[in-house]
């Protein structure tokens, strides 16, 4: 642990509940303030923090022209499409895909779902599934909502997810290539599978904070950062969260592969407590890598042990 004693609280609180935390690391104005390690610093898988790295690419996708958020998945994969489609899958668009309101009443390309799709290939099974809803119109979470979307920008960029991001966002970080888990058919899974360390998420967390620039350079549009964090969708719980509050940061909306969060900020997160939480008001960002199921916990400690002692150090 640093000098300054941001997370002391935080560390005892952590420990004492025995919650299986990784490490964290705590930036403000730009320098990291404070950080801690509870397992040996090694890339960390990020589960579906992976997700908001994916929108990333489609930002800056849609800032070289590339792609546009009413591009749908029936045009560019046209090969990939079952024998009958609907109006609904007609509609479909990449927006759509970016807030997890593809029309399914269900989710079809969840973790512990993939090893039962027999179809190698995760867009043509997508695609072939029955849609419900109108696109757009209810949120569902769905792996397989992120999985198009960075499919989508890999059919018109010609590179994988990966590859695209390395010489524009990974490269900039002076991150060396991470791994990111592929598919039956090559393609990065985009929802699920790229593995960082707990501090270079410091640095993705900062290029929001500054909306978009890195070290001078624009590296992505700052119209898609606005629109990306703020809500665009109202986020569902199970029904037995919402009743009782148990989970109230998974509640507060959804933005382009980004969640809101009860205190204003926002997050890209991941299964098993993957967080980076990004603050503007207190130009703040927290990095968490863990393996621990009990998510809102880990977030309640953050927001009543760090977050009164940055407004401090403000």
């Amino acid at each position: 642990m640093m000098n300054n004693l941001v997370l002391e609280q935080f560390i005892e609180r952590i420990d004492k509940a025995t919650l299986n935390l990784a490490g964290i690391a705590v930036s403000q104005h730009g320098k990291c303030i404070d950080e801690h390690r509870w397992t040996a610093d090694s890339p960390h898988r990020l589960y579906s923090l992976s997700k908001s790295f994916t929108s990333t690419a489609v930002g800056m996708a849609i800032d070289e022209g590339y792609l546009m958020l009413t591009d749908r998945p029936v045009d560019i994969f046209a090969k990939l499409l079952p024998d009958q489609v609907d109006d609904k899958l007609e509609n479909l668009t990449l927006r759509d895909l970016l807030i997890m309101a593809s029309g399914h009443d269900k989710p079809y390309l969840l973790i512990h779902q993939r090893d039962k799709v027999m179809e190698p290939d995760w867009v043509r099974y997508f695609l072939s599934q029955p849609i419900e809803l109108q696109p757009g119109t209810k949120f569902v979470y769905d792996t397989g909502c992120t999985y198009v979307a960075g499919a989508m920008v890999q059919q018109v960029t010609k590179k994988k997810l990966l590859d695209f991001l390395m010489p524009r966002l990974f490269d900039k970080f002076g991150i060396p290539r991470p791994a990111w888990l592929e598919c039956p058919k090559g393609r990065n899974i985009a929802g699920d599978g790229l593995y960082l360390r707990t501090k270079e998420l410091l640095k993705f967390g900062q290029l929001y904070l500054q909306k978009g620039i890195w070290l001078g350079e624009r590296l992505l549009s700052a119209d898609w950062i606005k629109e990306a964090t703020k809500v665009q969708i109202v986020s569902s719980l199970t029904e037995a969260d919402s009743i009782n509050g148990a989970m109230p940061d998974w509640g507060c909306g959804y933005g382009y592969q980004f969640w809101m969060c009860q205190t204003g900020a926002v997050r890209a997160d991941g299964k098993d407590s993957q967080f980076c939480i990004i603050d503007e008001k207190l130009d703040a960002v927290i990095a968490i890598t863990a393996d621990e199921e009990r998510s809102q916990e880990i977030l309640t400690a953050v927001w009543e042990e760090i977050y009164p002692r940055l407004e401090y150090t403000y």
